[in-house]
């Protein structure tokens, strides 16, 4: 027997030995089928469980309902993808290894009536019941016809689908309107605070604004500014469009019995494009779970939404300001130059190609790239700070900033000017192009800057393919896709 014909008959041994492993020590193959009635996803009427998470789902005219079997009348909207998920299982189950027809071992592999779960499903009028056990050693569970004694194991992912209860079958959506409808929105905040954000032309703006010292909406200064309220103001349209998606798109963590205390809430009212309003409220005290209550008007039911939904619903005035520190086209720009305590790194746009004017010779381990010129270009343009501070000038730093990123676009400079630290949060003070407010911004940001000729060096090139381990073990069509898409990477 040659060397090629001793390797194959040593790989079917291997393959042959991890089957027999995998298999139920009692499967006996060929001695009982499970026979499961042939079903369709559209025929299924029905669905029962029972055992330690009961529920009863059922079809309707508008959808999939869920209810507790105990409380059959009381119906909840059902989530449509987990349905559709177990009625697919459910008409691809199948049952192949028979283990034992003694029911003396019900218990055992605990589909007995104990600790079994019971599903119910009927279709054109006709009920199929089984009981699934625990998790088989081949994956999946074991299960038994109600009516039979034959235990089977089956792969089937049916038996983790249908451990939840009906809060859990629910559906999460909290139904308000939908975000091409609202027109307008005004935000009444528990602590005195109101603005109103408006469509207009498909931007958000600020035509409203409230706090505890009266009407706070600014002059023509042309900057929308605020007054009361640390100055300048712009307003950051995206973060209202956001405040509108989220309470458009809201989505229940938990159903809450109507005990909530929303006396002291946020008020958010949509105003739709018919002149209807939809009405939500949030109650602004986390609650001992970490989740908060909302309600909507005209919906009996309270819900739980996670802290991380009511943080962004818990938008103030000041949360609503742009903190964007520079704005411009950097394909128009012609030169990008960081100065760093007394160094300057220069990349100039030669003869369409960007160059290294200073230092004339790239640091070692720097071999420099144009491309990320323009990468560094796009974030210098995304550059936005914290928060704005009400400190002069001289105090921050920035008569004599300790770093200054700058680019030239159509001619003209536009600057950042980092200046000295702020005391708190590992934080900055910066000066932006687009007024003369003084903001703090994370010192990480002056301190990537702050890498000169670092940022223009050319990245690592992608692993070789060739030898990375597992490659060849892929199907070829997606191993030559993935061969393509890194070789693009690498030109």
């Amino acid at each position: 027997m040659n060397k090629p014909t001793l390797a194959a008959v040593g790989a079917f041994v291997v393959l042959l030995l991890a089957f027999i492993a995998t298999r139920e020590k009692e499967v006996s193959v060929g001695v009982q089928k499970f026979d499961a009635p042939s079903l369709s996803t559209a025929a299924i009427e029905s669905i029962v469980v029972s055992g330690p998470n009961a529920a009863r789902l059922e079809r309707s005219a508008n959808g999939w309902t869920v209810a507790d079997p105990a409380k059959p009348d009381t119906k909840f909207p059902a989530d449509d993808t987990q349905v559709q998920s177990l009625l697919t299982a459910l008409v691809e189950f199948k049952a192949p290894d028979f283990v034992t027809d003694k029911d003396s071992k019900h218990a055992e592999y605990e589909v007995d009536a104990a600790k079994g779960t019971t599903v119910a499903t009927t279709a054109a009028g006709k009920t199929f019941t089984m009981v699934l056990g625990k998790s088989s050693k081949s994956g999946g569970a074991y299960v038994r016809k109600a009516d039979g004694t034959a235990v089977f194991a089956s792969p089937s992912p049916v038996s983790g689908m249908v451990k939840r209860d009906v809060g859990a079958w629910r559906k999460k959506t909290i139904t308000t309107a939908p975000f091409a409808d609202v027109t307008q929105l005004d935000v009444a905040r528990a602590d005195g605070e109101a603005f109103t954000l408006k469509s207009e032309g498909g931007a958000w703006t600020l035509t409203a604004a409230k706090n505890v010292f009266g009407d706070v909406l600014g002059d023509a200064s042309g900057l929308g500014g605020l007054r009361k309220l640390p100055r300048p103001f712009r307003f950051d349209s995206n973060v209202g469009q956001r405040l509108v998606t989220q309470l458009t798109s809201l989505q229940a963590q938990d159903f809450l019995a109507a005990d909530a205390d929303f006396s002291k809430a946020h008020l958010f009212t949509l105003t739709l494009k018919d002149g209807k309003t939809v009405k939500v409220s949030l109650a602004p005290t986390k609650r001992d779970d970490g989740t908060f209550a909302l309600k909507v008007d005209g919906d009996a039911q309270q819900y739980a939404v996670a802290s991380w939904v009511a943080e962004q619903l818990d938008t103030k005035i000041e949360g609503l300001r742009d903190l964007s520190l520079v704005s411009f086209d950097p394909s128009k720009a012609t030169k990008l130059s960081i100065t760093t305590a007394g160094k300057k790194t220069i990349a100039a746009l030669e003869g369409g190609a960007w160059r290294l004017v200073e230092p004339k010779t790239a640091p070692a381990g720097v071999e420099f790239d144009g491309n990320q010129v323009v990468a560094q270009l796009n974030r210098l343009r995304g550059l936005r700070a914290s928060k704005l501070v009400e400190v002069p000038v001289a105090k921050a730093g920035l008569a004599t900033p300790s770093a200054v990123v700058e680019a030239i676009v159509d001619g003209k400079p536009v600057q950042v000017r980092f200046g000295a630290d702020t005391g708190t949060n590992s934080e900055v003070y910066v000066e932006g192009a687009i007024d003369d407010a003084v903001y703090a911004i994370p010192g990480s940001e002056k301190a990537t800057w702050s890498t000169g000729a670092q940022l223009f060096n050319k990245p690592p090139p992608p692993p070789d393919m060739g030898q990375m381990q597992g490659l060849d073990q892929l199907p070829p069509e997606i191993r030559q896709k993935l061969l393509e898409q890194l070789r693009q990477q690498r030109n």
